[in-house]
Formats: C-alpha cells, sequence, structure tokens
C-alpha cells in the first residue's frame, strides 16, 4: 500500500513540475548575445514560444512622430507568463520595427539580469558585414558600436529591469 502511494506521489509530482515548467526563451533569443542582432518575435515566432504569451499590444505610429514613434513604426509587446531568458524570469518582450531600423527589449523580474551583462559580446569588428565599425562605448551597461551610418547599441538597463538590442 505505501508503495502504491509512493509512486502515485511521484506521479503527481512529476505532472506538476511538467506543468508549471517554465517556456525557455533563451535559444531564440540567444543571437543577442553575438553582436545584439536579435529575431523579430512578431515573424514566423516559433510555436513553443507562444504558450508563454498572456497578451500581445500592437501600437502604430499614425502622425509624423507620436508616442510610438515615425508614422509607420509598429511596437509589438508581448506580456509573457512562465517565461525565462537567459536562466532569468521573463515579464515582456517589445519589438519595435521602424522604416530602417528596430529594437527588442526584455523585461525582467529583478534585477538579476546585470550579472548576464558579460555574455552579451560586441560585433566581431573584423567582420566582413562589420567593416569600418567602431566602438564608442563599451561597459557594464552596454556598449555602442558605429560604422559611420548605422549603430549597433546594447543597453542595461538596471532601473527599467530591461536589455535593449537595437
Amino acid at each position: 500500500m505505501k508503495r502504491a502511494l509512493m509512486i502515485l506521489g511521484v506521479i503527481f509530482l512529476g505532472q506538476t513540475t511538467i506543468a508549471n515548467a517554465a517556456t525557455d526563451w533563451t535559444s531564440y533569443l540567444k543571437p543577442m548575445m553575438s553582436g545584439c542582432k536579435h529575431p523579430n518575435p512578431t515573424d514566423k515566432l516559433p510555436a513553443r514560444y507562444k504558450a508563454s504569451i498572456v497578451s500581445t499590444k500592437v501600437k502604430v505610429g499614425s502622425e509624423d512622430y507620436d508616442i510610438v514613434g515615425y508614422r509607420g513604426d509598429k511596437i509589438t509587446t508581448y506580456s509573457l507568463k512562465n517565461a525565462t531568458a537567459f536562466g532569468q524570469p521573463l515579464l515582456k518582450i517589445e519589438h519595435l520595427q521602424g522604416y530602417e531600423w528596430a529594437y527588442l527589449e526584455l523585461y525582467f523580474k529583478d534585477t538579476k539580469f546585470m550579472a548576464l551583462r558579460p555574455q552579451f559580446k560586441l560585433p566581431k569588428v573584423n567582420d566582413v558585414e562589420n567593416e569600418g565599425f567602431h566602438i564608442i562605448q563599451n561597459n557594464e551597461n552596454g556598449y555602442k558600436v558605429d560604422d559611420g551610418m548605422w549603430e549597433t547599441n546594447l543597453k542595461f538597463d538596471k532601473k527599467q529591469k530591461t536589455i535593449i538590442c537595437s
């Protein structure tokens, strides 16, 4: 009898663990760690990540410049439940798509995500696609790299509890 109860207990705990397992976004967001290359979650988001999205908001700029940005700029915000990224609780993902630029912003539960900064590397300045880039800033809060025409920015914001790649 005790053995049967123990087996049922193990089965029940196993199912509870599976039911409460967090959706880990790390593999999807990993390109951010290499030169701030970020995916566009509004374009063919894999189904396994959709389970953690509890709501989606979309704002589109309608004036020459408004709260969203310029006319046609589109901000998509996914509020998440039971999600993680890079081992940290993830609350929200925001993606802005502008005419010729974009950013991806990750919102974390607490400031523990700041420990991730050393894992986020600069773009490889000697890559052919990054020819002419030079480093403007590189510190514990992120970096800014410029090629004279475009900038790549990584910002760790402790106050807002966010990581932004643009």
